[in-house]
């Protein structure tokens, strides 16, 4: 992909922009040598080498069979970072394409020091890219309409002598956090498996932890282990605290099928925090409806793992985003791109797309494509064509039946209900002539 900058109409000047966002804003093709997306597709998935007995499913009703890979989320995936859902720095270094920052960068912001990315020095991306929970998504269209993608807000707090909400980690093993998995009193773990630090879990646990939540600290050995020696000691579920200072909360890789308690990650000073109060800190998980999933002080988040995964930090949303977003780093089996794209077309106009109105026949409406919601019109529309069977009439209530219900939704305007219903009727009229 090529990037462009300063062209005509560009709304954000010395600011990157992807080659296909730059030539739909300046109406021309500013590099007619190179294509503006390149996308290519591994074909060997299900060989022993390449996620062995998975394949790809290529229809396009998002019902993938159990054990293969949704092409089309894939593809729509992939496309959506061409045509921009993405940055051009360097995480690991900071460095950016000439020293010169992207209209990505200027809708991302820094929580820890207050400061859009375009606005941070090389330092302070490479930190900032490990601020897991901290660095959030500005743009005005994805603020607007988070509450239509996402679902309440799920979080942990301590309580007790230390009394705050805190950032965490999943577990890539054992049972999800929730609130029947993890809340309860905490007690800090006690192994004499001779290691330097009598806390790290790494051995048969020494003290009572029976319907406790264990406390232990990161390193000596792998966290499927440390869960493994708290689960068998008894524990209600397991926090793992970070040995790194300032690097924040943790995600936990690792594997162990046996493993049933939940597990998280938390940064080296909450852990410290928790050891100062205790006995008498407790740990809960909850839910707050009033906020979203996946967002920080009411701003969505995007992806920032304590370590930097090229090609993945930042130009994602985070996965704590609740349901499953398109463009988080992995692919899951709920998304539905064949119908909606959940947050991915508000990001796109936060960046500088326009959504293209819905046509129908030769009647311009005027409702975008995708809804503020993510849902795709055209899906629905095409339902109205099956379910008229060829009868204009039944076509035309069909669509007003919709666009109503949308407008009830409210995610049509009234004017726009009235333009997408005109459009239905006369688009039924002309398939009588």
């Amino acid at each position: 992909m090529t990037i462009s900058s300063d062209f005509p109409n560009a709304p954000l000047a010395g600011r990157w922009y992807g080659a296909a966002l730059a030539n739909a804003i300046a109406g021309e093709d500013l590099d007619p040598v190179n294509n503006d997306i390149i996308a290519n597709f591994n074909g060997a998935i299900g060989l022993p080498d390449c996620i062995a007995g998975s394949s790809f499913y290529y229809g396009l009703d998002n019902n993938a069979p159990p054990t293969t890979i949704d092409f089309l989320n894939t593809f729509m995936h992939e496309v959506a970072h061409g045509l921009g859902f993405q940055n051009f720095a360097n995480e690991a270094n900071g460095s950016l394409p000439l020293g010169q920052a992207d209209v990505y960068m200027a809708n991302t912001r820094d929580l820890n020091i207050d400061l859009q990315w375009d606005q941070l020095n090389a330092a302070q991306i490479v930190s900032s890219a490990i601020s897991n929970g901290r660095v959030v998504w500005t743009g005005p269209e994805v603020t607007a309409n988070q509450r239509l993608s996402l679902g309440a807000f799920e979080g942990v707090r301590l309580t007790g002598n230390v009394s705050r909400e805190i950032v965490f980690g999943t577990a890539s093993f054992g049972a999800l956090p929730s609130a029947a998995t993890l809340n309860g009193n905490i007690v800090a773990a006690v192994d004499a498996d001779g290691s330097p630090d009598p806390s790290d879990a790494c051995g048969p646990l020494t003290n009572v932890v029976t319907g406790l939540v264990v406390l232990a600290n990161r390193g000596t050995c792998g966290f499927a282990v440390k869960a493994a020696n708290a689960q068998a000691a008894g524990a209600r579920s397991l926090l793992i605290a970070n040995n790194v200072v300032g690097a924040g909360a943790i995600g936990l890789g690792g594997a162990d099928p046996n493993v049933t308690i939940a597990t998280i990650g938390i940064s080296l000073e909450d852990g410290a925090a928790i050891r100062a109060g205790l006995p008498g800190v407790g740990v809960e998980y909850f839910t707050d409806p009033a906020r979203r999933a996946g967002t920080e002080e009411g701003l969505v988040r995007v992806f920032a793992p304590t370590v930097v995964a090229l090609g993945s930090s930042i130009s994602h949303f985070d996965t704590t985003a609740t349901p499953n977003l398109l463009m988080e780093p992995a692919i899951t089996p709920t998304l539905r791109a064949s119908r909606n794209l959940d947050l991915t077309p508000s990001l796109m106009q936060d960046i500088g797309w326009s959504l293209e109105p819905v046509v129908l026949g030769r009647c311009d409406t005027t409702v975008p494509g995708a809804l503020d919601n993510g849902e795709l019109l055209l899906p629905g529309l095409e339902g109205c064509v099956t379910e008229a069977g060829g009868r204009p009439l039944l076509y035309g209530n069909c669509v007003a039946r919709l666009a109503r219900g949308y407008e009830d939704a409210g995610l049509l305007t009234r004017r726009q209900r009235v333009s997408l219903e005109s459009c239905g009727r006369v688009n039924a009229i002309n398939a009588t002539r």
